[in-house]
């Protein structure tokens, strides 16, 4: 016996119920109005603003660059003792501000972009070495007779070579071109345009 159409008709109509049952358990509606997510944006990791989390890592370089800019003022000072309390005070200020910047670093937590962690690490490598040489410098000037010329020459020149070691590492502290997301948030960043200069 051959098989019978069903009338369109009957089909259209159960397709429509097919889409009413669907449909109906999908929808619903929601009383109140819309509101953003009341869940404060991260401040680390995948989602958090990539320009504040770098102007963290910045940030927390800019204790030792205020301390390195302030040199005191030696001009016309021959008394030897006052020359090692002012240079010891100057590298101690600087030791200061490198071991607050590691502290601050070590708080800016995970990056949100790609090449922000290898980024820190390889910072606080950097501040690490800076704060040994500086401690070492430091304890040096503070142990030296400055009565005793060659050996206070030779501290200060020891000093003085840490200071510029730190200078020229110091320059590629925040070098992130090498990644591109990271590059863009630094250029936005306050704090990083501050290093810049």
């Amino acid at each position: 016996m051959p098989r019978r159409s069903r009338p369109l008709t009957t089909v259209v109509a159960t397709v429509a119920l097919a889409f009413t049952v669907l449909l109906g358990g999908c929808s619903s509606v929601v009383s109140g109005t819309a509101a953003a997510d009341p869940s404060p944006q991260p401040t680390q990791g995948p989602g958090a603003d990539p320009v504040a989390w770098v102007d963290k890592v910045c940030g927390s370089l800019i204790p030792m660059l205020d301390a390195a800019q302030k040199t005191p003022n030696l001009a016309g000072v021959n008394d030897l003792p006052t020359i090692k309390k002012s240079f010891s005070d100057y590298l101690g200020a600087v030791l200061s501000g490198v071991q607050q910047g590691r502290s601050q670093l070590g708080s800016v937590g995970s990056s949100p972009v790609a090449g922000g962690n290898e980024t820190v690490t390889r910072i606080d490598g950097l501040l690490t070495q800076f704060e040994q040489s500086l401690g070492e410098a430091k304890s040096r000037v503070d142990g030296v007779d400055p009565n005793d010329v060659n050996a206070f020459q030779g501290a200060l020149t020891d000093a003085t070579t840490s200071l510029g070691k730190l200078s020229t590492s110091g320059a590629s502290l925040g070098d992130t071109s090498g990644y591109v997301r990271l590059n863009k948030a630094a250029e936005a960043a306050p704090n990083c345009q501050r290093l810049g200069r």
